[in-house]
């Protein structure tokens, strides 16, 4: 009997390490993110290639309603994650979104009770976007975006790359005149983690929502669409782009004139933020005649599925 025990001891050793390795090499490896709320479609042969920023993660973020995934939704994602194989996709839920902000802002309890508690729908997934590029960085898309024919690593200038932290395009730019509000589109916005720019945004938004209770004399979880005003206004482009402005006046410690980071025909840098022009993420929206423009990057299709009095899908 005891002439088998160092055989017995040296076999569980040996197979406790084995195993060891299995459940490290499985729990780790890459494939494990192509979950139901997570699709990865990554290349390694692509690894040589240059990021589009070293400091952009090449991860896109999605959300969805209650419905899910439309067909023609899926098929735009799939065929930006085919287009672009060095990237993942993570698509959160109401639940897992709220899970996110819960992990992820522990440090704001402030930040926490007001997202779990907001009711409208459209200003949760407004502002879970900034929450989850401040967060973790990468690439925040709406469902009804699909991709152009340029790699996403392409998207920034060369000369641009190393010190890009946050990409943001126009939404109204050229053809409107000027008797109009510009705006950066947010329906497809990059961002390394921590901009600085991005929790300008989500502060103001915290600000927004005190104002509105204290005006209304409800809870965060009383507001309504009626009581917050326009969507676009209160957590949307409007508000991204004061905040941006107003976080790159800090920086640079000056006034930002307009005129300079508008009527674009190609990107600017502003600090560390790469401004695009129109046609990049807005094609649509904006009109050139017969000014020569580059290539559109997306197209965004205007689903809308938020417009409605409950500011949410139905």
């Amino acid at each position: 009997m005891l002439a088998h025990g160092p055989t017995f001891t040296k076999f569980s050793t040996t197979s406790i390490l084995i195993l060891s390795c299995l459940f490290f090499a499985l729990y780790f490896y890459p494939g494990r993110l192509a979950t139901p709320e997570n699709h990865s479609t990554h290349d390694p042969s692509t690894e040589g290639f240059q990021m589009a920023s070293p400091r952009i993660p090449e991860k896109i973020w999605y959300k969805v309603g209650p419905k899910g995934l439309s067909e023609r939704s899926h098929e735009w994602l799939d065929d930006c994650l085919r287009k672009n194989p060095a990237h993942t996709a993570q698509i959160m839920t109401d639940l897992t979104g709220d899970e996110y902000v819960q992990t992820n802002y522990a440090h704001r309890p402030d930040i926490v009770a007001t997202y779990l508690a907001l009711a409208v729908p459209i200003l949760k997934a407004d502002f879970l976007r900034y929450l989850l590029l401040f967060a973790e960085g990468g690439i925040w898309s709406d469902l009804d975006v699909s991709c152009g024919d340029v790699p996403i690593r392409e998207w920034i200038p060369e000369t641009m790359r190393a010190k890009a932290r946050l990409v943001v395009g126009w939404e109204f730019d050229v053809g409107w005149g000027e008797g109009f509000i510009r705006q950066f589109e947010s329906w497809m916005i990059m961002a390394a983690p921590g901009s600085p720019h991005l929790l300008m945004v989500i502060n103001d938004i915290m600000d927004g929502i005190r104002q509105k209770t204290e005006k209304y004399g409800v809870p965060v979880s009383g507001l309504t669409l009626d009581m917050t005003g326009n969507v676009i206004d209160f957590t949307g482009p409007r508000r991204f782009t004061r905040g941006v402005l107003k976080s790159l006046e800090l920086a640079r410690d000056e006034d930002i004139d307009i005129a300079s980071i508008s009527n674009l025909l190609e990107p600017i840098l502003v600090e560390d933020v790469v401004i695009l022009p129109g046609y990049s993420f807005a094609a649509l929206a904006n009109s050139y005649g017969n000014e020569t423009t580059g290539p559109a990057l997306v197209q965004h299709h205007y689903a809308g599925s938020w417009r409605n009095q409950n500011g949410g899908e139905m």
